[in-house]
């Protein structure tokens, strides 16, 4: 494999100008879903970026549509990117056992099987520090275009900032000062802009 899971916090492996994720090119059909998300740069700017994910096919017709605020078919956000759920492959017959020779180092058949399954639905998306929050969710829709997950229980922009700025001392999301107080929470997003714009 060309990457591990890695933690919450580790950079995204995408490369930043990409357009389409896929992890395994040809080794199954597969159908194009829409990833709308927010990045933070290494100077704090936020950016609006869309990518298509490669999911297997079929996979959209296990998945409910949703609302913003439900989760639907994600099961995760990082700051690499989104995690969809491994379990809905068996409700599409996914079979994961051709793809076994690229989980290069399990001598255990059955822990490659997991991590194949896991890579099959595990996106690093292009850029530097990615977030989703009520003020920013992270959606995903369908080849259809119906969306079919949200996320937005993940880092805020702020949270972000605090955590570049404080290279990883600082690992909060600040949504509460979000909507108790809300303009400390711009001037802090403010402050902590400044401080990454110097450095950089």
């Amino acid at each position: 494999m060309r990457r591990s899971a890695g933690n919450t916090m580790r950079p995204s492996n995408a490369p930043p100008g990409a357009q389409v994720i896929n992890n395994f090119p040809g080794a199954y059909p597969s159908e194009d879903w829409c990833a709308h998300y927010w990045t933070v740069d290494t100077r704090g700017k936020l950016a609006q970026r869309q990518v298509t994910v490669k999911l297997p096919q079929g996979y959209g017709e296990v998945c409910p549509g949703v609302e913003i605020g439900q989760q639907g078919c994600i099961q995760g956000v990082r700051r690499w990117g989104l995690t969809c759920y491994p379990s809905l492959l068996e409700e599409i017959g996914f079979d994961p056992w051709p793809l076994l020779p690229l989980a290069g180092g399990y001598t255990d058949p059955g822990a490659a099987l997991m991590h194949i399954m896991i890579e099959v639905t595990r996106f690093d998306l292009p850029g530097h520090f990615i977030i989703a929050s009520d003020q920013y969710p992270l959606l995903l829709f369908d080849p259809t275009g119906r969306l079919k997950g949200s996320h937005n229980r993940w880092q805020t922009y702020l949270g972000a900032l605090a955590w570049m700025a404080s290279e990883g001392r600082v690992n909060s999301q600040f949504e509460l000062l979000r909507t108790t107080n809300s303009q400390l929470y711009r001037e802090s997003v403010a402050y902590l802009r400044q401080v990454l714009r110097r450095r950089a």
